[in-house]
């Protein structure tokens, strides 16, 4: 469960930091004139972002599939012949 979250917080924080980081340059109306450079507070406004979504999105991958874990065990249970039915 661990490697799951992390890879799916990592995959998401990367997807993020990658299309955020080209609002980061300053646009011109003429393509001919150079825009100048990239504004680096915004390039690390744009990684400070995207570490804390992949964060989030790493939480809640684990409580979710820990979820399907746990559920799926429970119907298992209920399944097995020989069981006590907990509904009654």
């Amino acid at each position: 469960m661990t490697l799951l979250a992390v890879t799916v917080g990592a995959v998401v924080a990367a997807a993020a930091a990658v299309s955020g980081a080209g609002i980061c340059a300053a646009p011109t109306v003429d393509p001919v004139v150079s825009s100048g450079p990239a504004d680096m507070v915004c390039y690390h406004l744009v990684r400070t972002l995207a570490e804390r979504v992949g964060i989030a999105t790493g939480l809640v991958t684990a409580i979710l599939a820990l979820t399907v874990v746990g559920l799926s065990r429970l119907v298992a249970e209920q399944a097995r012949p020989g069981t006590p039915d907990r509904t009654r």
